[in-house]
């Protein structure tokens, strides 16, 4: 993936995020919660991330404990399917976060030695992309929390997905630079 198409998708999301939230505030609310405790949630974005990561498993080099990939699989395959069938609590959660850590280094990789000014605005949110998902995924009640605080007051939801979509637009614009 290269940088102007990491602006372009990153930018693009977060313009649909942000947008979602400013006009369809009660439908976010709504899908937010009940995306907590979804089963459907939990099993597909802890598989995906679980895919992804197991994928990146056996793509380990020399230098990487590559002679021990196969050993590691095994390991991690069995993690994640007794995370599947044992953990219910916020794995959707967790989910997410495996999946923004992976999605972060795919976006880090497509920054990496590129002009300072080109990247800054989308390094900046994949870093803070990174502290979100290391919280959540360490404490994923913190998700919870996030949702109980952002909609707890009418006004919150719609200055911060006018926020997320005016760092969207920005992101798209350095796509030019």
């Amino acid at each position: 993936m290269d940088l102007k198409f990491a602006e372009f998708l990153v930018g693009f999301v977060l313009i649909i995020c942000g947008s979602l939230l400013v006009f369809r505030t009660e439908y976010c609310e709504r899908t937010l919660r009940k995306f907590l405790r979804s089963e459907t949630a939990h099993t597909v974005t802890f598989s995906l991330g679980g895919v992804w990561f197991l994928y990146h498993v056996l793509t380990l080099g020399e230098s990487d404990f590559g002679s021990y990939k196969y050993l590691f699989f095994i390991f991690f395959l069995a993690i994640i399917l007794v995370s599947l069938a044992k953990v219910r609590s916020f794995l959707s959660v967790r989910g997410v976060a495996v999946l923004a850590l992976l999605s972060a280094h795919t976006l880090l990789n497509a920054a990496y030695m590129e002009p300072y000014a080109s990247r800054l605005i989308l390094v900046t949110f994949v870093y803070a992309m990174i502290i979100g998902a290391m919280i959540c995924g360490g404490w994923p009640y913190k998700g919870r929390d996030f949702i109980d605080f952002l909609f707890a007051h009418p006004t919150r939801p719609c200055l911060f997905g006018l926020l997320t979509t005016c760092y969207g637009i920005l992101t798209l614009t350095t796509i030019f630079w």
